[in-house]
């Protein structure tokens, strides 16, 4: 998977049920940690807390806005910016 760049927006697609879809930023990119080949710090782009978080053994509700998670479980957004140029849908369908 291609690394996160710091400021990145991503949306959660793994992980507890309860944080899918949530809309992220990244924090910060940490690497091999523990059990993880690949790391990040995110926060949560509203500045609420993740409604699921595991600290250790333990399960948090509503703790924190910060998290430590696997590249796999998350997707970039796609910039608008970034798509000037391509076909849009209605021109691939014609």
């Amino acid at each position: 998977m291609s690394l996160l760049k710091n400021g990145t927006r991503c949306v959660i697609i793994g992980g507890c049920r309860e944080n899918i879809g949530l809309v992220v930023e990244v924090v910060e990119r940490l690497g091999r940690l523990g059990a993880s080949e690949d790391a990040y710090r995110i926060r949560t782009v509203s500045g609420r807390p993740f409604q699921q978080l595991w600290q250790g053994a333990d399960l948090l509700r509503g703790h924190s806005d910060e998290a430590i998670t696997d590249r796999h479980k998350l997707r970039p957004l796609v910039d608008p910016k970034a798509l000037n140029g391509l076909p849009q849908l209605e021109e691939l369908l014609s």
